[in-house]
């Protein structure tokens, strides 16, 4: 009991100082080896305490869902039914913690994808005007994308994001419904409202997929647990997944949609293993080689199954185990393992093999340019003595305290004990993660990049930390640690940094319009009223509008000072607000005060003049016509003398 107890403050211990510290930034070290230079470093910034109510309400759900999902005996319908409520609990708090950066959480979470720093996958996918040349061309391609992220990958991603706007496409009316929060987001970029509507609605689809299959890891993880770890154990697995610092931060991005791909590329290879069937060997390879074409770095999961296969097959490491699929050694079953193995590289290479063979690609081509695209990038910039040290600070601070020291302990109890499979899965991952430390290949934002393993370590730590922190209760102290964690990281670091230029909301209407209006422009857009004061030298002109619902173009207000033969004498065109707020932020049912200062010419001839206002789309010239089919309406008759 005592053991026990001490674990405990150990646990709890540790996470707390490593809280205070990320919080006070009392050991800037923690945040990287040199801030503003080419190393990799996560900026410190304290969120206002007006921002932390989400995050800890999302964190306080997610630990009392914990709670009452340990309580339950057994794995029934309530486990079940369980882990549905921590996948809803996993996507609320990922959309809690974007609040932390943002009070407009929607609009942090479009701009995250949107932004060629951070998932720079959607808008070089968006500017690929034939899909078929592209793929024909990538190699070539790659150095050309204006996202780094985009260089270094194979073109798995960026077909995704573009058979997603194509598909889009050829659904206008699903396509318009969807971009609506997306053109609401970027409401002033014209990148992306000078595009059709499938673009904008891919966005949004791109912003929350992620986020759903960070959620649904859990499932994979669950049944992974199941075979591997003793029943004791497969709860706080899935939670310590659940909790996992780097899955929970870094969305959305790329790295979330490589975390229940990776588990069940190893839970298929170890059914293979334990039931030696080349079906699951198979499937395990197929997973492994979607998983590579989306991201080269993938690839690494290979070293893990290689040495965890090794270990079950060596006959020394075996155990004898209460298993369902428990299998016996032997000849027989050597050469089973071997076909499954030969299964597994032929579903491994199948996508890559298709690849070149429908559009003439080898797989070496995208290999070497990705590599060498990351080697300029990233390697080449940065210190391998700086990070063959801090890649390993990233993993204690991305993974959690408490994962890693169950790891290590996991760790010590292979060398004197029979191995079971968490002590095969404990000592896999190791060997990976010191290779991929002593290889330098990283070098920084290991939170990020090594997200694909990080579940294994929590998967391996489980096995002692149930047995080292038996109960309910201890075992819900051990996830609100890692939310702790989670919580620091997300307030008072920076580990995602979105630049997108936005809009800024101008002030609330003040004055009053000296002459009502009623005249509907589309179907959006009410003149309510409006003032007018003329001087020698200009008119004074100020609009009152109001969005009658949402609008997906940046239509621009017209102005015009006709003459008695309808020509142009003077007119100021711009979006409302001085050209900074266009009806694409606007909200329905709000009020626009929208003033002009329209000059008037000095030799301006005697006679009858006409102000006339209206919309029209910059990108055509195409007026919006009032709902009595007119494209301007009257405002004012200016007489010259």
């Amino acid at each position: 009991m005592k053991r026990v107890r001490l674990g405990s403050w150990v646990l709890m211990g540790g996470t707390m100082v490593l809280t205070l510290f990320i919080f006070t930034d009392w050991l800037p070290l923690l945040r990287g080896p040199a801030p503003e230079t080419a190393e990799w470093y996560w900026p410190y910034q304290l969120r206002p305490y007006a921002l932390w109510f989400k995050p800890v309400l999302a964190a306080l759900l997610m630990l009392v869902v914990s709670a009452w999902w340990l309580r339950q005996p057994g794995h029934g319908r309530a486990a079940t039914g369980g882990l549905f409520l921590l996948a809803a609990a996993t996507f609320l708090l990922q959309l809690a913690l974007l609040n932390a950066d943002n009070a407009n959480g929607r609009d942090e979470l479009l701009n995250r994808v949107y932004s060629n720093l951070e998932s720079g996958f959607f808008q070089p996918a968006a500017e690929v005007d034939d899909l078929h040349t592209a793929l024909q061309n990538y190699p070539a391609l790659m150095p050309t994308f204006s996202s780094e992220h985009a260089r270094t990958h194979p073109p798995g991603l960026l077909m995704a994001n573009r058979l997603t706007i194509q598909l889009l496409t050829r659904f206008p009316g699903l396509a318009d419904r969807l971009a609506s929060p997306a053109v609401a987001a970027r409401c002033i970029d014209l990148w992306l409202l000078d595009r059709s509507t499938a673009v904008a609605a891919a966005l949004l689809i791109w912003a929350v997929l992620p986020l759903v299959v960070a959620a649904l890891t859990l499932f994979p993880a669950y049944w992974l647990a199941r075979l591997m770890l003793p029943d004791t154990a497969v709860k706080l697995a899935v939670l310590l997944v659940a909790t996992l610092p780097s899955l929970l931060l870094f969305a959305p991005k790329a790295v979330q949609l490589y975390v229940p791909l990776n588990l069940l590329v190893f839970l298929a290879f170890y059914c293979g293993l334990q039931r030696q069937s080349a079906r699951w060997f198979l499937l395990s390879g197929l997973l492994f080689s979607l998983a590579t074409f989306l991201s080269l770095g993938n690839a690494a999961l290979a070293l893990l199954l290689v040495v965890y296969g090794a270990l079950h097959l060596w006959p020394g490491a075996a155990v004898n185990e209460d298993h369902p699929f428990a299998s016996s050694w032997g000849t027989d079953y050597l050469l089973a393992s071997l076909k499954g193995i030969a299964a597994f590289v032929l579903g491994a290479v199948v996508l890559w093999l298709f690849y070149w063979l429908g559009w003439g690609v080898p797989p070496w081509a995208i290999v070497q340019t990705g590599l060498g695209q990351h080697y300029e990038l990233v390697t080449l910039l940065r210190r391998y003595t700086w990070w063959l040290v801090w890649d390993l600070v990233d993993v204690v601070l991305f993974a959690g305290w408490v994962v890693v020291v169950g790891f290590i302990s996991v760790l010590r109890q292979s060398w004197r004990r029979p191995l079971t499979p968490a002590h095969k899965l404990a000592v896999s991952t190791a060997v990976l993660l010191l290779v991929l430390d002593i290889s330098g290949s990283a070098r920084g934002e290991v939170g990020r990049l090594w997200l694909f393993f990080f579940p294994f370590i929590a998967l391996a730590a489980a096995f002692w930390l149930a047995e080292a922190q038996p109960g309910w209760r201890r075992q819900t102290v051990l996830v609100g640690c890692q939310l702790l964690l989670v919580f620091s990281l997300a307030l008072a670091w920076r580990p995602v940094r979105a630049v997108a230029v936005v809009a800024t909301r101008p002030s609330p209407v003040e004055a009053a319009a000296a002459i009502d209006s009623n005249e509907l422009f589309g179907d959006a857009l009410r003149l309510t009223g409006y003032t007018v004061e003329a001087t020698d030298a200009a008119l004074r002109l100020t609009l009152f509008w109001r969005a009658e619902a949402g609008v997906l173009r940046p239509y621009t207000v017209f102005n015009q000072l006709l003459n008695a033969q309808n020509e142009v004498v003077a007119q100021q065109d711009n979006w409302p607000v001085n050209g900074q707020w266009p009806p694409t932020c606007w909200r329905v049912g709000e009020t626009i005060q929208d003033a002009y200062i329209i000059p008037l010419p000095e030799a301006l001839p005697p006679g009858r003049y006409t102000l006339i206002t209206g919309w029209y789309d910059a990108r055509d010239g195409r007026r919006l016509l009032t709902s009595h089919g007119q494209d301007a309406i009257t405002l004012y008759h200016l007489t010259v003398h």
